[in-house]
Formats: structure tokens, C-alpha cells, sequence
């Protein structure tokens, strides 16, 4: 659904810009925190001290205060327009930054990584799943930008590193943080998915349940207020004739039955609908031809036909096989489809109902009901059988969309399948597959 899309994509853009702010801060509190405690432990250790030990206080305490000064850089970017477009750019120069220093200071200085930065990889790839769950891509190229310079760390601890026993001893320790890195991030990335998933799902159902207030609003509004106006027009009769009786014609009464039956049936399928979105559609199947059941059923519609001026051919033929169905089910699948091809197309159309058999592993009847009438692009018949979808020459008829719904979940359920192939101003051609018996 086009719509939907367009309003996740907005949700989530606003979304993950609202949450990056609170990820920034989160990372500047557990920063602040770790550099006190470094702080605390130098000062402890300050009079035995080695060159070396004070050598790597200082590396620690340069390195946080590189990653809180880029922290401090995107947040404050954050709050420009620039950042606004482009936060994505920003996480990921947050997490580079936060994830690589130990990275490139084990490199070029300690030659080790130990459990520190195990737990600050995990810290730093969970909180942001936990924090900004969404646009997983992002959060897996996040990832990718640690795993290439992890390794290079294991190309030059195996190749140029002169390191001794140390040596193996590195790379089995990159290996393993590697591994379990690896298990990390797609548990993070996993998570963060799945939540996309569940809050687009989200989206299509309130929007649903929009489409559904407004054909509630709207559409079943119409039969109502046409029964007003007739009856507010027969009492204006009244009052100008200036007799307290009414006075109605036959066909007053008639239009105001056809109103009333309209916005039933209106009724009836959005119950039918919903109900069988939440249950399944119960068949009553046999074994039956195909042929008379569209003959009888082209001589219920022959008023219809005869009406609306349009032509209707069974080109089915009586030899085919025997399908196995619910006659009652099908018999409203194709009733609305022809009904359909009248409804939405110019008077003197002509409609031509075939049907061939499909031999395969399991063979199946392949039945086509084509016009000659406007057509619908593409984009339309892709939605066509979407709950609540309109082509946009049906919005002028008294129509919320459930026809074809329903239709399509009929055949469904007998285990076949219904689509639609049209070009504007060239007709249309539903298809649809039915089981052999």
C-alpha cells in the first residue's frame, strides 16, 4: 500500500531522529562514568605506577575524550538542518567512533584486546537496537565499519607482527571476539527487524481501520441521505399544498426500498469481510460443471444485461471437467465479476467467459471473465483486490471496494488463486483457477 509506506517512512524518519538524541546522551552518561572510574583507579595507583601503566592511563583518557568530543560534534549536528536530514550519517560516525578507538589504539599501541572491549561492543550494539530500533541496514553497516578493521588487526598480528608468543595469542583472541560479535549483532539487528516489521503492520492496520471509518462515514452515509432528501421533498410537497396527508408514488416507494436494500448490502459485506479476515470461509464443495452453472447464472443477470445494453458470452466449454467447489461461493465470484464489467464500463460492452484445463502435476481449471470496456492501469489492478481499494473510475459508483476482496478470498479458499490483467483502453481480463474434481 502505497500510502502506508509513505506514512512509515515519515513516522520512521521522525523516529529515529527523536531517538538518536537519547542514544548520544546515553553514550555520554556510560562515558562520563568510565572516565571517573579511570580516574579513580590512576589516582589510587598513582605512586607505584609504571611508565608503561601511565603511558596507557593517558592512551584511555585521550581516546574518551576523542569519543566525547565527537559525541558532543553530533549532537550538536543533531540539532541542525543538516542533521535533521541526515542523522543516519550521524549514527553511524557515533558508533564508528565509540566502537574503532580501542580498535586502532590496540594497532598502533597495546598490540591486545581484552574483555573491556567485549563488553563495550555489546553495550554499544544492544543499546543502539534497544534505543533506535529501526532502518537495520544502518545498524548492520555500523557493524561492518568494526569487523573490517578487526580484521586488519588479525592481518597484521599474523603477517608484519613480530609479537612472540603474543602472537597467536592475539589472534585467537580476535577470532573469538569475532565469533562472538558476529552473535551480537544479529541478535541486534534480528531484533531490530522484526520490531520494523511489527510497526509497519501497525501502520496497514490503522490505516485500514481508516479506510473503514471513512466507507462507514461516506459510503454507507449515501442510501441515507437519499431516503432524507425524498422524504424532506414529500414533506415540502405537503406544505405547499397545505395538507397534512402524503401522498407516495410507486416509484418514490420503489427508490426508497432500492436504498435501503443498497446500504444492507453495504452492511453485510463489511461484516462478511472482516469476519472472514478473522475466520475462515466455510465451503460446502461437491463436484459440479462448470458450463451450466455460468448459463444459469447469465440468465439471472439477462435484466441486468439487457439494461446496461452489454453482451454476455459463455465460451465454456460443456465437455470440460467436472470442477470441485462451493456452487453458492462461485456463483458470487462470478457474479461479481461480470456485475463489475457492467457497472464500470460504458453501455454496449461485451464480456466473454472461457475456461481450459491446465495440465501439470496437479491440474487445474484456468478461467478468464474479459470486457471490452476502459481498462485500469497497472498501479490500479495491483491494489484492485486490496479491503476498501477503488480504481479510479469506480469512485463514482456507490462502491467501498469489498467485492473483489471477498471474491478473491472465496477462491482462495478453494485452494486457487484471482488476479486481473488490464490496459487503459483495452478492456479487462480477471482470471482466476478452480480445482479439478
Amino acid at each position: 500500500m502505497p500510502g502506508v509506506m509513505t506514512a512509515y517512512q515519515r513516522w520512521q524518519q521522525q523516529f529515529f531522529y527523536q531517538r538518536l538524541g537519547l542514544l548520544i546522551g546515553l553514550f555520554l552518561l556510560v562515558l562520563v562514568s568510565f572516565t571517573l572510574i579511570e580516574i579513580i583507579r590512576f589516582l589510587g595507583t598513582l605512586e607505584t605506577i609504571t611508565n608503561g601503566a601511565f603511558q596507557q592511563t593517558v592512551d584511555v583518557f585521550w581516546g574518551n575524550v576523542l569519543i566525547g568530543g565527537v559525541l558532543l560534534l553530533g549532537l550538536g549536528l543533531r540539532k541542525t538542518r543538516w542533521g535533521r536530514q541526515h542523522a543516519g550519517v550521524i549514527f553511524l560516525g557515533i558508533s564508528a567512533t565509540v566502537t574503532l578507538t580501542p580498535v586502532w589504539a590496540a594497532i598502533f599501541h597495546t598490540n591486545s584486546l581484552d574483555n573491556g572491549e567485549i563488553a563495550l561492543w555489546t553495550l554499544v550494539f544492544l543499546s543502539q537496537a534497544t534505543l533506535v530500533p529501526v532502518r537495520w541496514q544502518l545498524h548492520l553497516r555500523s557493524q561492518i565499519i568494526l569487523f573490517i578493521p578487526l580484521l586488519l588487526l588479525i592481518a597484521l598480528a599474523a603477517i608484519f607482527g613480530d609479537l612472540g608468543s603474543n602472537r597467536y595469542e592475539l589472534i585467537t583472541n580476535v577470532l573469538f571476539l569475532g565469533v562472538y560479535l558476529l552473535w551480537v549483532c544479529f541478535v541486534a539487528d534480528l531484533a531490530v527487524y522484526l520490531y520494523e516489521r511489527l510497526r509497519y503492520r501497525e501502520f496497514e492496520a490503522r490505516q485500514t481501520i481508516q479506510t473503514f471509518l471513512h466507507a462507514v462515514s461516506h459510503d454507507l452515509r449515501n442510501p441515507v441521505t437519499g431516503m432524507q432528501l425524498f422524504l424532506k421533498s414529500l414533506l415540502e410537497q405537503a406544505d405547499q399544498t397545505g395538507t397534512n396527508r402524503l401522498t407516495l408514488s410507486r416509484s418514490v416507494v420503489e427508490q426508497m426500498i432500492q436504498g435501503g436494500d443498497r446500504q444492507l448490502c453495504l452492511i453485510n459485506s463489511l461484516l462478511e469481510a472482516h469476519g472472514n479476515t478473522l475466520h475462515a470461509i466455510e465451503l460446502q464443495c461437491q463436484a459440479m460443471p462448470l458450463h451450466p452453472l455460468i448459463d444459469d447464472l447469465h440468465q439471472e443477470l439477462s435484466p441486468l444485461l439487457q439494461n446496461a445494453q452489454a453482451t454476455l458470452i459463455n465460451q465454456v466449454n460443456s465437455n470440460l471437467p467436472a470442477i470441485y467447489g462451493d456452487r453458492t461461493q462461485l456463483w458470487r465470484v462470478f457474479q461479481n465479476l461480470i456485475g463489475n464489467a457492467i457497472q464500470h464500463n460504458p453501455p454496449e460492452i461485451t464480456i466473454h467467459i472461457q475456461a481450459v484445463v491446465i495440465t501439470s502435476a496437479n491440474p487445474y481449471i484456468y478461467c478468464t471473465v474479459s470486457d471490452n470496456g476502459v481498462g485500469m492501469n497497472p498501479e490500479e489492478c495491483e491494489h484492485l483486490f486490496e479491503l476498501y481499494a477503488q480504481g479510479t473510475h469506480r469512485r463514482r459508483h456507490l462502491n467501498i471496494g469489498l467485492g473483489l476482496h471477498i471474491a478473491r478470498q472465496i477462491v482462495v479458499a478453494h485452494g486457487g488463486n484471482l488476479g486481473v490483467e488490464s490496459q487503459p483502453n483495452q478492456g479487462c481480463q480477471f482470471w482466476l483457477t478452480l480445482p479439478i474434481a
